[in-house]
């Protein structure tokens, strides 16, 4: 199975089309997986014409992604246990707020967004991941979202895909 990790996107404001780099991973996406910051509603369209999608609401999401997303999720796919949430808030970091969320839940990987900041790390088990952003790189050298393959035994892997131009 494999799903592609966006975050972030803050479309139309910082995009108005999916970057060509990152088209084909969506046409072959079997589920797209959204942290939040998606903007318009139209966002989560366009991406449900690809894959299904899950996602989580971010802090500037239209009202209507607000009232109709939760702020996290817990997901399964072939064994793999992922949370996901968005990590906007007050106080802390972002990955402290995102491992705040799913305190006391068992997780394989948590995936969160908010920073625009690309991670891939573990701590005690637990894969962190930030996908960075496809749209907006902010003060990151390069463009990202992330790829995860999941095999029907559990065994999977995931990695970021990097690009220097939003155009593709």
């Amino acid at each position: 199975m494999r799903i592609i990790i966006l975050a972030d996107t803050h479309m139309p404001r910082m995009a108005k089309v999916w970057p060509a780099a990152l088209l084909p991973y969506l046409e072959q996406a079997d589920h797209i997986i959204h942290a939040g910051d998606l903007q318009d509603s139209r966002v989560l369209d366009s991406l449900s014409s690809f894959a299904p999608v899950t996602a989580v609401s971010g802090n500037i999401d239209s009202s209507e992604l607000i009232d109709n997303l939760p702020k996290k999720q817990l997901l399964t796919f072939h064994g793999l246990k992922i949370g996901l949430t968005h990590g906007h808030g007050k106080g802390k970091t972002t990955e402290q707020r995102a491992k705040l969320a799913f305190e006391g839940e068992h997780l394989d990987l948590l995936i969160f967004g908010h920073s625009h900041i690309p991670v891939h790390k573990e701590e005690a088990g637990l894969v962190l991941f930030n996908p960075g952003s496809p749209t907006d790189k902010r003060r990151q050298e390069r463009f990202s979202f992330g790829e995860l393959i999941v095999e029907e035994d559990g065994i999977w892997s995931l990695k970021h895909i990097n690009y220097d131009d939003k155009k593709g």
